[in-house]
This record gives structure tokens, C-alpha cells and sequence, in this order.
């Protein structure tokens, strides 16, 4: 037992050298050392590293990426759980991906594909509805059509599932479209599924086009993880969620 600490430290640390060799590390350590270079010489130019660093450094931080995330997650309420069925879930494109032969699997965000289906199998959701397509590439994707088959193999019925057919680029295409379709078909109580840190700006568009939906969150990811010495150097997934908390809060200023 006596061995555990010490095991343990032996582990944070080659992680932490881990780290500091992969690309993002060795930018790192390459901009504290012109940084310490450029302060003895040149005073103006080392502030600037230093300022360049700094926001190297907290852009890539896991914990203040998760923490971002969070913070647009506490927007969004939890889905109620004794509610009446929602007669239609719309789920927002993104969730999907392809394989190498082009068939559809569950992407980073395929917790949307899957919790919707969930939803459906407890009796929580009456009708699912697929949308959104993906630009670029000669053969542009329907993102609908992937996350239809991914339903289908989940054991959704095909009774069950709605496709919005046009191409809808954006969150905001994809509203219009779902707004057009409830009104067709009449249905009064309907759900927003998407990533929890989506929520808030898709909600924000749902209104201005007059629409009520329940939020129906997935995909949490601002659970700030516990602190490790590695989790010094600036990371991938530190960036991943800065990122998309900055787009989140970018489209929300714009109106997108």
C-alpha cells in the first residue's frame, strides 16, 4: 500500500513528459523559451511572448475549457423526466460521421444520435425528426439520412422517424425547417435535442422564429475533471471545448 503514492506521482510525471512531446507541448515550451529569450533583449517583444503564451496557455487548459462548456450548460434546465411524451423530438445534425467505406457511426457528438433514441425506446418521445446536411467534398453529406440509419440500427422503427429533406446547412436553416414541418403536421409539444452547449444558441433561434421547444439536452461535456500535473501543458481537448464555447458565444452575438 506504502507504494501507491509513490506509483502514482511515477505516473503524473511521465504523462506530464508525455504531454510536453506532443505537438501542442513542444509549441509550448517553445514559446516559454523565446519568451525568456527575448525578455533579457528585447522588452517590448518579450511582453508580446509573454501576453502570446499566456493565451496559448489558458486556450488549451483543460480545466477552463470545461469550465466554458459549463457555463453555457447551466442555461439549458435537464429534460423533465415525468412529463407527458413530447409528440415530436427534433434532433439537430452534428452527431454523425463515416467510416472509410461511407457508412454512417456516431461522432464526437453522437451522444444526440444516441440519448435520442434512448428517448424513444422509454416512451419518452413519440416521433423522431433527423435534419441537417454537411457542405464541402464531391459528394456532400446528408446529415439527416446518417442519423436516420444509425436510429434505424438502434431499433427505431422507421414509423417512427421523420427526415427533414431540404439541405440545412446551419442551426438556423435546420429551425425554419422544423418550424415549417410542426405546423404541417400540427404537433403542439415538441422537444430540442442537440449538445448541451448547443442548446442555448439553438433556443435562442427557436424563439426569434416563434418557436417553443423543450430543451432536451445530451452530450454534457463541462464537468470540470479533477486536477492532474499533466493538465499544465496546453492539450487537444482543452482547445476542442475553448473553441466551441467561443463559437457558441460568437453565433449568439451575431443573431446565427
Amino acid at each position: 500500500m506504502g507504494t501507491w503514492p509513490q506509483t502514482s506521482a511515477m505516473f503524473a510525471l511521465a504523462k506530464f513528459l508525455g504531454m510536453l512531446a506532443m505537438p501542442t507541448g513542444l509549441l509550448w515550451l517553445g514559446l516559454l523559451g523565446a519568451t525568456a529569450w527575448a525578455w533579457r533583449r528585447q522588452r517590448g517583444l518579450g511582453r508580446f511572448l509573454a501576453a502570446l503564451t499566456v493565451l496559448f496557455t489558458l486556450a488549451g487548459n483543460l480545466q477552463l475549457g470545461h469550465a466554458l462548456m459549463g457555463r453555457l450548460e447551466r442555461q439549458v434546465p435537464p429534460f423533465p423526466d415525468r412529463d407527458a411524451p413530447l409528440e415530436a423530438l427534433f434532433v439537430l445534425g452534428g452527431g454523425t460521421e463515416l467510416d472509410t467505406a461511407g457508412a454512417p457511426l456516431l461522432g464526437p457528438s453522437g451522444d444526440r444520435v444516441a440519448r435520442a433514441a434512448q428517448l424513444w425506446h422509454s416512451g419518452r418521445v413519440r416521433r423522431l425528426v433527423a435534419s441537417g446536411a454537411g457542405s464541402g467534398g464531391a459528394h456532400p453529406r446528408n446529415l439527416g439520412a446518417e442519423t436516420r440509419a444509425l436510429w434505424l440500427g438502434l431499433g427505431v422503427p422507421a414509423t417512427a422517424i421523420s427526415m427533414i429533406e431540404e439541405p440545412c446547412l446551419n442551426t438556423r436553416q435546420e429551425i425554419r425547417a422544423y418550424g415549417r414541418l410542426r405546423r404541417k403536421e400540427g404537433w403542439q409539444r415538441v422537444g430540442l435535442l442537440s449538445s448541451a452547449w448547443h442548446l442555448p444558441r439553438a433556443l435562442a433561434l427557436a424563439q426569434r422564429e416563434g418557436l417553443a421547444m423543450v430543451p432536451v439536452p445530451a452530450d454534457q461535456q463541462g464537468r470540470i475533471p479533477p486536477w492532474q500535473l499533466w493538465h499544465l501543458v496546453p492539450q487537444e481537448e482543452g482547445f476542442r471545448q475553448t473553441q466551441f464555447a467561443c463559437w457558441e458565444w460568437l453565433g449568439r452575438a451575431l443573431g446565427r
